[in-house]
């Protein structure tokens, strides 16, 4: 039997839960900002947002000089330029964004969704500056518009800096529809479509990678997971990784910390190190996403084939298949206890 921990380090946080719809608010360019994750919260490892928004709402071309960003997309059309390029992302394709990269996004769809993961930085302060505080969901929200004065402000005291101002991407160019069809070796921008990570299937789910210790400089790791009814995580913890689980699609039934919490979709949970979890999923079809902190966890597939056949529907997961090995796994800093 492993060591069970005995307390969370409080100088790594807390584990904690945020319901959707909940957290700060902010309107902006017709597009609302919830915030799930602030940096004081994760112990200034991430931030997350989910930003809602209307057909032609934008945010313009600036990069960061620190920032490393990630966006998610959930629902609806996103145009995104990316390192001088244009791409038209749809639900499930993920949007890579290292610092120094300059990008920006105009929205295709009478309703967008997606969610942004932001490290080494509080971009919900920049949110802060250049929206407005709501304490409601307010739509739509024509009257907030972007202001060149408050943008001004925010690249003196945040880490944006604008290209062009305030004006929203060109519409001389159509976007692009080659993406990456395979993960990059190195740390630079790139569009995945959903379904083109690396994929393994493991004990009835499927794991695909879509932001590697490669693609991040060791920083992250990020993966998608999908799974049927029953489909079940037993207990483990980490001694050296901060994870964070997004409810995309589904109901999980999440065993955190001796707490049982359901997430269903928009929900979030942070884990940080110490904190034992599991979880068990409850719909029929599940899928959500995992950031992993600093990333050397993803090791952990290396015994493992990777799937030659893209799999995109759990349904069709064959039972009988591969399990984590226990002992082999303690090594990448991933212990499992006994049940409780």
């Amino acid at each position: 039997m492993s060591e069970q921990p005995q307390s969370i380090k409080q100088s790594e946080g807390t584990p904690f839960y945020t319901v959707s719809g909940s957290g700060k608010l902010y309107g902006m360019e017709n597009q609302l900002v919830h915030v799930l994750a602030e940096a004081n919260q994760t112990n200034k490892l991430f931030e997350l947002v989910l930003i809602t928004g209307g057909k032609g709402a934008y945010f313009p071309l600036h990069c960061h000089e620190t920032l490393f960003e990630t966006i998610f997309v959930l629902e609806g059309k996103l145009e995104v330029m990316l390192d001088g390029k244009k791409y038209m992302v749809t639900a499930c394709d993920y949007i890579h964004i290292p610092p120094k990269t300059i990008h920006g996004y105009r929205m295709h769809s009478h309703k967008t969704r997606f969610i942004s993961y932001t490290l080494g930085g509080q971009m919900t302060d920049i949110y802060q500056q250049i929206g407005k505080r709501l304490f409601q969901n307010k739509w739509p929200m024509t009257d907030l518009i972007f202001d060149a004065d408050c943008f001004q402000q925010v690249e003196k005291e945040s880490d944006i800096m604008l290209m062009h101002g305030i004006r929203e991407l060109s519409s001389t160019t159509k976007p692009s529809v080659l993406f990456h069809s395979q993960l990059p070796h190195s740390v630079q921008p790139y569009v995945l479509e959903a379904g083109e990570g690396k994929q393994y299937i493991i004990d009835g789910q499927l794991h695909e990678l879509i932001a590697t210790t490669e693609t991040t400089g060791g920083g992250f790791s990020h993966l998608v997971i999908e799974g049927t009814k029953g489909k079940y995580f037993p207990p483990h913890y980490h001694q050296v990784h901060t994870e964070a689980l997004y409810c995309v699609e589904g109901k999980m039934n999440l065993h955190l910390n001796g707490e049982d919490i359901c997430l269903m979709p928009g929900d979030f949970a942070y884990i940080p190190p110490d904190t034992i979890h599991s979880y068990e999923l409850v719909s029929h079809s599940n899928k959500f996403l995992t950031l992993l902190l600093p990333g050397d966890i993803e090791q952990v597939y290396e015994q493992f084939e990777e799937s030659q056949s893209p799999c995109m529907c759990p349904y069709f997961i064959h039972e009988g298949n591969l399990m984590i090995d226990r002992e082999t796994s303690a090594q990448y800093d991933l212990v499992f206890v006994e049940k409780e």
